[in-house]
């Protein structure tokens, strides 16, 4: 792997909080800097610029078309499906920050646009650069821990994510809550370890707005049953537990824990998969892995070949949010009187 990826021209569009604490540290790291930053805000772009060195500011990418070979996107989420399709169309390789799109249809445009396109279009779902998730998928598709009986998810923090918009709290602009942020990487996870999901049962608190509690209770197309659940209210374990025949892993998911794994029997880990011994990782922090992220990505241009996460697979994410919305119950709280919000 070379020390330093290739350096094309290079924008990023949305100069929000995962721009300013992920995306442009990562460069820095990979010593890259971006050539265009856009913002409707372009006191706080080029505030951004100033710190990292870029040489133009924007609030608008249209213009500067020509002059792009690579975008990262970190707009609001609605914005994430009709920009890429416009940069995949001008030939632009994309990086778009999850989730894909807001619903499986745009999903599905984005998908025939990258077809089209000799363009590199990645996602980013940052947790599948991580060894420990890596290890874990090799071991699962070796069938390390045999027949799979259960998984149980759960993701959830006090929300202090420093928001730079309030798009991720209004249903337009992010279309959902806790499950549509937080809960893709959860899904994206799930869907990538253990398979197609049979059939769903989804409770929330979102009372016709975005919700902040996701229950999820999933049956995959395996026969393996298990659960999700998902806060952004309250501190949750913050693991992904799958039991097998065979055995159990526990992976951490939360940013101090993201290159940690248990196992019993412990002699799992001492297993080597995806290239490193399951009780010989490394602490990654998650600025590491928006370092790998952008540099897969990179390597995926320079060399012609597919990024780690495609968007064919982050778009069975995205169906399968859809699923959930569709079916969604009211998760009856106990600090909640539905009545009182004028909820069903």
């Amino acid at each position: 792997m070379p020390s330093k990826p290739i350096a094309p021209r290079l924008a990023i569009l949305g100069c929000g909080a995962v721009t300013e604490l992920r995306y442009l540290p990562a460069l820095a790291t990979l010593r890259l800097k971006p050539a265009l930053l856009v913002d409707l805000d372009r006191e706080r772009a080029m505030a951004l610029a100033r710190r990292c060195g870029a040489t133009r500011v924007a609030d608008d990418y249209r213009p500067w078309l020509d002059e792009l070979d690579a975008v990262i996107v970190a707009l609001p989420h609605s914005l994430h499906a009709p920009v890429s399709i416009d940069l995949l169309e001008h030939g632009v390789h994309v990086l778009v920050e999850k989730p894909l799109a807001v619903s499986a249809e745009e999903s599905k445009a984005v998908l025939a646009a990258a077809e089209r396109s000799d363009a590199v279009l990645a996602v980013g779902f940052m947790r599948r650069h991580s060894d420990a998730a890596q290890w874990l998928q090799a071991a699962l598709n070796d069938g390390a821990l045999g027949s799979i009986g259960s998984f149980d998810f759960e993701d959830g923090l006090t929300y202090a994510w420093p928001v730079a918009s309030g798009s991720l709290f209004r249903k337009e602009t992010s279309g959902g809550g806790v499950l549509a942020d937080m809960g893709a990487h959860t899904l994206d996870s799930l869907l990538w370890w253990l398979g197609d999901v049979a059939a769903v049962e989804c409770r929330d608190d979102a009372y016709g707005g975005v919700e902040a509690e996701a229950r999820l209770e999933l049956t995959l197309a395996s026969g393996a049953g298990g659960r999700i659940e998902l806060s952004r209210t309250r501190n949750l374990r913050n693991t992904a537990i799958v039991q097998g025949e065979r055995g159990t892993v526990e992976i951490g998911t939360e940013q101090r824990d993201r290159n940690q794994l248990t196992a019993s029997p412990a002699t799992l880990l001492e297993e080597t998969y995806a290239g490193v011994r399951g009780d010989r990782l490394s602490r990654l922090h998650v600025s590491d892995l928006f370092v790998r992220q952008v540099r897969d990505w990179l390597e995926a241009i320079e060399r012609g070949r597919e990024p780690l996460v495609t968007a064919a697979s982050a778009a069975r994410g995205i169906a399968l949010i859809e699923r959930c919305y569709a079916s969604r119950q009211l998760w009856e709280l106990p600090w909640v009187r539905p009545e009182d919000l004028g909820a069903a």
